[in-house]
């Protein structure tokens, strides 16, 4: 009878610690689950940012081929002349500026810009530096009409770097269309304008002068237009906007599971109520 009693004891003792063994490895678990819960919020987080962020970009690229389509055409500016206008016609002016010790030739208008080396886990490469000014040199005319601006948004390819634009010794700093002055730091793209060149400028009349005006989304930004035509500045801004849904598209596909089961909830709420 003792022995039994013993038995009985033990397995008691025994039956309960396993509940207590239970618990501790439902414990591991739980904090496992608190952080995937977290890393899953903060991703859902990033995909909504990314969505809002691509619906924003297309809003803004729309508003921006809304103006290049609807500036108003005109041969000449006068006082009485307001509004967003459209010029097109030979570019005048002398090719009298250059990047000196960079460039070879001389410009009517020049614009430099500042890319950065960057790397990611896809590789690293130089993009452009799109919080630094650029650089701008020169003016030019079109039918007489003085284009001149701080910043000019170029429809255009880059300025070709190759021996009859940069000087000999600055051969071996080419990469692509870019001129590298320091080695995975600092690089620059040149748009350029010469004299008897066909152009199509865009921007905001006012007093008999064509002034820069604020791009769709960036107020401290005030351009120019300036491309080729009309129509390759609305290809590339559609372009732009194929991408946004797309990216945007893809994102919002990732998150629908998401959204569905907060309308589930919802709807579980208001069917207790």
């Amino acid at each position: 009878m003792a022995t039994v009693l013993a038995s009985v004891h033990k397995n008691n003792g025994r039956g309960s610690r396993r509940p207590g063994h239970r618990n501790k490895n439902k414990r591991k678990p739980s904090k496992e689950s608190r952080a995937n819960r977290f890393w899953f919020g903060l991703l859902k987080a990033v995909g909504f940012v990314v969505v809002f962020g691509c619906i924003l970009a297309y809003w803004n690229t729309t508003r921006l081929t809304s103006i290049i389509l609807n500036a108003r055409p005109v041969e000449e500016l006068t006082a009485d002349t307001t509004g967003m206008v459209r010029l097109e016609g030979t570019a005048e002016g002398a090719a009298a500026f250059t990047d000196e010790g960079k460039l070879r030739k001389r410009y009517a208008l020049l614009q430099k810009e500042e890319f950065n080396w960057h790397c990611s886990r896809g590789g690293c490469s130089y993009e452009l530096n799109e919080d630094q000014k650029p650089s701008v040199w020169g003016t030019l005319k079109i039918n007489g009409v003085s284009v001149e601006s701080d910043e000019f948004r170029f429809y255009a390819d880059w300025l070709p770097l190759d021996i009859t634009t940069v000087p000999f010794e600055q051969l071996s700093n080419i990469k692509g269309p870019l001129l590298v002055e320091k080695p995975k730091s600092t690089a620059y793209g040149y748009y350029a304008v010469s004299p008897g060149d066909r152009v199509t400028v865009i921007g905001q009349a006012q007093n008999g002068r064509l002034e820069p005006f604020e791009l769709p989304g960036e107020d401290e930004r005030r351009v120019i237009l300036i491309g080729s035509s009309v129509d390759r500045m609305v290809s590339h801004e559609r372009k732009n906007q194929i991408v946004y849904l797309i990216l945007g598209a893809v994102v919002a596909l990732m998150l629908l599971p998401v959204v569905v089961g907060w309308i589930r909830k919802l709807f579980r709420r208001f069917a207790r109520t």
